[in-house]
């Protein structure tokens, strides 16, 4: 009798412990899942955080071979630079001697005071002596001139101190070397044995940075003298 009500409880309480069993199985399975789950991301996060150290340490190495390459770079420009100048200034003209130069043009119009415009002066030469009844040049007396580089500018004039020793006719002018020309209006002349100040009507001046020579002759061959000669510049 003790047996079989043994053997009924046994059969009562065996439907629980199966499930006491599968609960825990699922239990587990979720301890299991979620160690899972954690250890994922943790290694997730460790694989960023590694992945972004190496991409910071990618960047500074970048940045300092971008740096050097860039000062490489900008020596190798100065150089190049500097070459390239070198190169411009042998295509230019070469001036005869010490006595050519190019006049320095004023960056703006000059005006006075009183705000209207003046006049500049340009120095050509300081003195010169021919005896020749034929054009010479006046050595030294060579310099360039572009008229363009005075914006503004409305006339242009020569002037100059002219002697004839012996009371000849002494005559003076400007040349242009490059075009083969006398620059129109130049010519000036004189038969005064003491320095006299003469001044032309505004010249015609060609197109370009042209080199110019101041020439001068006399009637009879004999001496002629200027002192003093200058581009007058009217704005």
């Amino acid at each position: 009798m003790r047996i079989l009500k043994a053997d009924q409880n046994l059969k009562r309480n065996c439907p629980m412990s199966k499930i006491l069993k599968i609960l825990l199985i699922i239990f587990g399975i979720l301890v299991v899942a979620n160690f899972s789950v954690l250890d994922f991301f943790f290694v997730k996060d460790r694989f960023i955080e590694k992945k972004t150290q190496e991409a910071s340490e990618s960047e500074t190495v970048v940045g300092e071979q971008s740096k050097i390459a860039t000062d490489s770079c900008g020596l190798s420009c100065q150089q190049e630079i500097s070459q390239k100048i070198d190169e411009e200034l042998s295509r230019l003209p070469s001036p005869a001697g010490q006595s050519s130069f190019s006049p320095s043009a004023p960056t703006k119009t000059p005006t006075q005071p009183n705000g209207k415009p003046k006049v500049v002066y340009i120095p050509l030469a300081a003195d010169g002596t021919v005896a020749s009844a034929s054009w010479t040049n006046v050595v030294p007396s060579e310099f360039y001139f572009d008229q363009t580089n005075y914006p503004g500018v409305k006339e242009v004039r020569f002037e100059v101190n002219l002697l004839s020793l012996n009371n000849d006719l002494a005559f003076v002018r400007i040349y242009d070397a490059t075009n083969k020309r006398a620059v129109d209006f130049s010519d000036l002349q004189t038969t005064s044995s003491t320095f006299t100040r003469v001044e032309s009507s505004p010249l015609v001046i060609w197109r370009g940075n042209n080199k110019y020579t101041i020439q001068l002759r006399s009637v009879n061959g004999t001496q002629a003298q200027l002192k003093d000669a200058r581009l007058k510049i009217l704005y």
